[in-house]
């Protein structure tokens, strides 16, 4: 595994890799929508095992958890920031000092609870096989990881320091390897319907872009976790609707 990819897992969730030197957070970024696939592989494995053994709603909550579990809730904690500070607080600057805080307030707690029940209920909708499941899952969690990419080059950062600061812009070649990745994902599962899905992920995006740049002046590190959240779950819904109608 190349030290950039290495990174890239070890950022962006909890598995054991081995140490990584002197890799910045923009090159791993590369590699952000491959490390979505492994999360929605794990995700899919827990599934799986779980409808098997309980059937489809605990599948669902099962497969839901594992993502959480092995992200270290990384993107469920930006989301609920995100939400507490861009709705609770009256100036940018008081915006930044609320979603720094690490109390849980209403717009945040509302905001998680929305998003996992509905991930759950998605796949309990549409997933009637391992096949459906496959591509909720993946699609998701591999368009996901793109939002924070295009955000941070949208963007520039709200804060002096933290995540926001340490994405930056990718360079050519790993803006390439990114989006070769996602639109590889977004052909295979939806075929024709790609559009459909990139649509899909383009409204929470275009969403947080114009909420971060008005409210808080730029991105942070919490918002660039939401975009990921709001993303994969953009795409789970629109993967679910068009299994639905036997259009996949």
């Amino acid at each position: 595994m190349s030290g950039s990819l290495r990174a890239a897992v070890m950022f962006l969730t909890r598995l054991p890799v081995g140490s990584v030197n002197d890799v910045g957070l923009s090159r791993a970024a590369a590699w952000f929508p491959l490390v979505g696939a492994l999360v929605g592989a794990i995700a899919l494995v827990a599934w799986w095992v779980a409808d098997r053994l309980l059937g489809p709603w605990p599948a669902a909550v099962v497969a839901v958890l594992a993502t959480v579990v092995v992200t270290g809730a990384l993107h469920e904690d930006g989301l609920a920031d995100t939400a507490d500070g861009l709705w609770g607080g009256a100036t940018p600057e008081r915006r930044l000092e609320i979603m720094r805080d690490s109390r849980l307030g209403t717009y945040g707690a509302l905001a998680l609870a929305g998003e996992l029940l509905l991930r759950v209920t998605v796949l309990v909708s549409a997933a009637e096989s391992l096949a459906d499941a496959a591509l909720i899952l993946l699609a998701g969690h591999v368009i996901g990881r793109a939002a924070p990419l295009v955000l941070s080059a949208w963007l520039p950062p709200a804060r002096v320091d933290g995540q926001g600061l340490r994405l930056g812009r990718l360079s050519v070649l790993d803006a390439v390897v990114a989006a070769v990745t996602v639109l590889v994902v977004v052909v295979l599962v939806a075929g024709w319907w790609a559009p459909v899905l990139l649509a899909a992920a383009a409204v929470p995006v275009l969403g947080l872009r114009r909420m971060a740049g008005r409210r808080i002046g730029g991105v942070t590190g919490d918002v660039l976790g939401a975009s990921v959240a709001l993303t994969n779950l953009a795409v789970a819904i629109a993967v679910a609707a068009l299994l639905r109608e036997d259009l996949l």
